[in-house]
């Protein structure tokens, strides 16, 4: 198995490593920015966080914030399929 501090995988390639760290990244950032927007709220005083304020208002908030186990795990599931697809194509007939 792998964990973000150090994927590896049955193909043992970069492409695999370079997957993960993509995936993860986006996933982690869509889950800060998704949980600064709601917890911002939608009232009058949450109008005045934008730009600058709402980056620091996010980072402050989910400083800390990791990728769960079990998100890693269906990570590393994808990105084997996405491979093991991408090799099944590019077999000669």
């Amino acid at each position: 198995m792998t964990n973000a501090a150090n994927p590896t995988n049955t193909y043992g390639d970069s492409k695999y490593a370079k997957l993960y760290d993509r995936f993860s990244d986006f996933l982690l950032k869509t889950r800060k920015r998704n949980l600064a927007l709601t917890l911002q709220g939608n009232d009058d005083l949450s109008d005045d966080i934008v730009g600058e304020d709402f980056a620091k208002f996010e980072q402050d908030l989910t400083n800390g914030l990791e990728l769960t186990h079990h998100d890693q795990l269906r990570i590393q599931a994808r990105i084997q399929r996405i491979l093991r697809s991408s090799r099944e194509c590019n077999k000669p007939i």
